[in-house]
């Protein structure tokens, strides 16, 4: 990523996303009380949800397992924060760092950041449904005093802005030889299933 410009208005973008998976895992963490106190607040939710689906889900797989899934939570808020504060200050070097050790640390960054990002998104998008939210703005007569937009779900978007430019960001660092390997992988590992469906029609 040679431009300026960009990588500078990429790393903005981390910092920005980062820093509010940070502070939001911070806060539960320092809470002490948030893997005890969730399934309380998954009930709230789950009273004024318009999504059937999704409350089926918090009911049947969430609340049984409430405290585990409340450590997870919190760890992951923090770890996706520092992965992405982390990204957005290597953005901040050169695109190319100097010696083949801190290269791939460099490329080893971008992917960890790729996959903070998804699992960013992934939590961002439940939070999303959590709080009674829709996959596309629409009329709630049930909420009269939400807000047309919700800013939260923007997290999704900038997540997959940031996976995307740090996918590009991987193949500008290795010319394309990562990603070339990873297909050829899937690739080879295909093989064995085609060549078994194609036994399975002869026959």
């Amino acid at each position: 990523m040679q431009n300026r410009t960009t990588r500078y208005l990429l790393s903005a973008i981390q910092a920005i996303i980062g820093w509010e998976w940070l502070m939001s895992g911070g806060n539960k963490l320092l809470s002490g009380t948030f893997p005890q106190g969730l399934a309380n607040a998954l009930n709230k939710g789950i009273k004024h949800n318009p999504n059937n689906w999704y409350i089926a889900f918090l009911q049947q797989t969430v609340q049984p397992h409430s405290i585990f899934y409340g450590y997870l939570i919190e760890w992951t808020e923090v770890t996706v924060g520092v992965i992405l504060l982390s990204g957005s200050l290597i953005l901040l070097g050169q695109p190319r760092v100097a010696g083949e050790s801190q290269h791939r640390l460099a490329v080893a960054f971008s992917i960890a950041v790729a996959i903070a990002a998804a699992v960013a998104a992934v939590m961002a998008v439940n939070f999303h449904f959590w709080m009674g939210g829709w996959v596309i703005p629409t009329f709630n007569p049930a909420a009269p005093y939400s807000e047309g937009i919700d800013l939260d779900g923007l997290l999704p978007a900038l997540s997959l802005v940031i996976i995307i430019a740090n996918i590009a960001l991987i193949q500008e660092m290795t010319g394309g030889s990562l990603l070339k390997r990873f297909a050829r992988f899937a690739h080879v590992s295909k093989a064995p299933a085609l060549a078994q469906m194609e036994r399975e029609q002869v026959s």
